[in-house]
């Protein structure tokens, strides 16, 4: 083991012999250090690692390389094709451009952090400034791909985890008031797209949950539908299932949204007659007039044209089910009943998202007891 000095460049560099394939030693060497205390702690570590037999041997990959090289075309056998997309997004959209040409082994937390900084300021397209929940979504994907590189003894280490994101504003949850939402159902009831907003604020489902629904999901005798399969875009559309044991469920429906689903129902079978031999059967319970289910994304330009002539507040279309969570919770549903409807993986989820309902029962509550008590004196 050596520390010495590079007199041209006046920086210090440690050679060690480190482990080798096949039982053999080979050296290493690291340069750069500004003082030959750095480059002796530095080579300290690495021996310390090699006694407990956890030396990675760093590696010359760069950054963009193990991503788009070797991450991500292993993550394709094992994840769902809108996973995919969304880290493929990531990674050529937000990392390697940023980070791509470093150095996969020189990749460390000062690095990390000024990349965060620079997607927040100017990450976005044509150098827009990005959100601290887009950043950290970005984090995230990096984060998972560097845990994979430990796991492959690529690095000895994650430097995300000593990372700091970017500190993240709550944002505001968007919901209409059962007045609001009563004013748009009454807007949109004699539309087309009436039994789709009724499901939509009745059952809390996410728009992929929608676009997915087939009617032999549906039971109308017991008043239930089963979220069993979702239609997302990811590129073009994928359809799968929903991406957690908690999308799995069953949703009982009240008996108006039962009788429009029925009445529905009769409405494809007319339009089926009418098409004859043109109509496709599909099976999905919301379809144009030819029997296809439409792309996604038509469901949010539905949605907001919708909205507007209505003339209640602006909400997105993933906000009818927080307001349908956020008025079961203020009927004073339980909150474990809540959460099993609208398929959260944990009860601590749902409170979360929804504690500014939460605490104004809780003060409610407050209230009541103090009432029932007295004054005490």
């Amino acid at each position: 083991m050596t520390v010495k000095q590079d007199k041209k460049r006046r920086t210090w560099f440690y050679v060690v012999d480190v482990p080798a394939p096949g039982g053999r030693r080979r050296q290493v060497k690291r340069r750069g250090f500004g003082t030959k205390k750095e480059a002796t702690v530095a080579e300290a570590e690495v021996l310390a690692d090699v006694r407990r037999g956890r030396y990675v041997r760093p590696s010359r990959s760069t950054v963009g390389q193990y991503l788009v090289e070797t991450w991500l075309p292993a993550r394709r056998a094992d994840l769902r094709p809108s996973t995919i997309h969304g880290y493929e997004k990531v990674v050529t959209g937000r990392i390697v451009p940023m980070l791509g040409d470093v150095p996969l082994s020189a990749l460390d937390v000062a690095t990390v952090e000024a990349f965060y900084g620079r997607l927040l300021t100017s990450g976005g397209k044509n150098g827009r400034a990005l959100s601290a929940k887009t950043v950290a979504n970005a984090a995230g994907v990096l984060s998972a791909a560097l845990a994979d590189a430990v796991r492959l003894r690529l690095l000895p280490h994650n430097v995300t985890s000593d990372a700091r994101l970017p500190r993240r504003s709550q944002r505001e949850m968007s919901a209409w008031t059962a007045a609001e939402a009563e004013r748009f159902l009454a807007s949109v009831r004699e539309s087309r797209l009436w039994p789709l907003w009724r499901l939509a604020l009745a059952s809390g489902l996410r728009r992929g949950e929608l676009a997915g629904l087939r009617w032999r999901d549906v039971d109308v005798a017991a008043g239930s539908l089963q979220v069993a399969h979702t239609r997302v875009t990811a590129g073009k559309v994928v359809e799968g299932e929903p991406k957690t044991k908690a999308g799995f469920r069953v949703v009982a429906l009240d008996d108006e949204t039962v009788g429009t689903l029925k009445a529905w129902r009769r409405t494809q079978t007319e339009e089926r007659l009418l098409l004859g031999a043109g109509w496709r059967d599909t099976g999905y319970v919301f379809t144009n007039e030819l029997g296809e289910p439409p792309y996604p994304g038509q469901f949010t330009k539905w949605w907001n044209t919708a909205v507007k002539a209505a003339g209640v507040p602006r909400i997105r279309l993933h906000d009818a089910r927080h307001t349908s969570a956020t008025l079961l919770l203020r009927a004073g549903v339980p909150v474990k009943v809540v959460s099993q409807r609208i398929g959260h993986a944990d009860v601590a989820v749902t409170m979360r998202i929804y504690q500014h309902v939460t605490a104004q029962d809780d003060r409610a509550a407050a209230d009541a007891l103090g009432q029932v008590l007295g004054g005490g004196r």
